[in-house]
């Protein structure tokens, strides 16, 4: 099969974007991703167009992957093979030079997120050598209930700051403090004494949890629900969603919470290379 791949940087950002909306076209679940929101995906995500890839084949893009990447570790942040092109070795193939170049690069490790219930991907991933490291859950609560509490509007750079201090090892990417400190408005962060959180625009219908943390010593005590039932208060009738790239150990919160578990869950896997 002859195949040729291209950076995404010579492909072009709206042509990736489009070729990226097709091979999701029979998703899982519903993706579509604007050209406004693929440029965010590279500032918040640190995707590095000069190492993402589009695969040619006939002189047609067949597929895409994007690579982010911060020091030596890199994260395959999407990928998409188009639906006539699937089961051919694409995909395998496609995989397969990624890490090649991850190795040659000097990467320490690559790690992704895949939806457990897209088993033909698991496999692929598992079949080119990653690992599961953890399940990734998501809930959802619509309109709670709140209660006033002393919150605090903090800067989203000081709550990444805390996170890659005291969050959890191997912090899922797209919830880690290096990922914080790349939001601005209209995310917001706050605080409740040693609880944190950090949300998408409290002005939209819907808010997204995008990180959380809870200071050791805070732990148990009862502060990151009196921080959930604030934000409530502070901003109610909404709907509140805990997308599917939180660790599942973080649960326990958000069910005391009230909110209600989606079936949408990931696999946050690794492959390590050295060290």
């Amino acid at each position: 099969m002859d195949l040729e791949l291209q950076s995404v940087l010579e492909y072009g950002a709206a042509n990736t974007a489009k070729l990226l909306n097709q091979g999701f076209s029979d998703y899982i679940v519903p993706i579509h991703i604007g050209l406004e929101q693929f440029y965010g995906m590279l500032r918040y995500d640190s995707i590095d167009i000069t190492s993402s890839r589009v695969v040619i084949r006939e002189g047609k893009g067949v597929g895409a992957a994007l690579i982010a990447r911060r020091g030596w570790n890199s994260r395959l942040a999407g990928m998409a093979i188009l639906p006539d092109a699937r089961g051919q070795g694409v995909g395998r193939g496609l995989m397969k030079a990624l890490i090649d170049e991850a190795k040659k690069r000097g990467d320490c490790r690559m790690e992704l997120e895949v939806i457990e219930q897209n088993s033909p991907a698991v496999y692929l991933y598992q079949n080119a050598g990653f690992s599961i490291l953890r399940r990734l859950v998501s809930y959802r609560l619509e309109n709670p209930a709140g209660e006033s509490a002393p919150i605090e509007e903090i800067d989203l750079r000081a709550m990444g700051r805390l996170v890659n201090s005291f969050g959890i090892s191997d912090m899922p990417w797209q919830v880690s403090g290096e990922t914080l400190v790349q939001f601005g408005p209209p995310f917001k962060a706050y605080a409740y004494k040693d609880a944190y959180v950090a949300i998408s625009s409290p002005e939209a219908p819907q808010i997204s949890l995008r990180s959380m943390l809870i200071m050791p010593d805070a732990q148990k005590k009862g502060q990151g629900d009196k921080l959930l039932k604030g934000l409530f208060a502070q901003y109610p009738e909404k709907t509140w969603l805990v997308p599917a790239i939180f660790p599942e150990e973080f649960g326990g919160i958000f069910e005391k919470g009230g909110f209600a578990k989606e079936k949408l869950s990931q696999y946050q896997m690794v492959l390590a290379f050295m060290g």
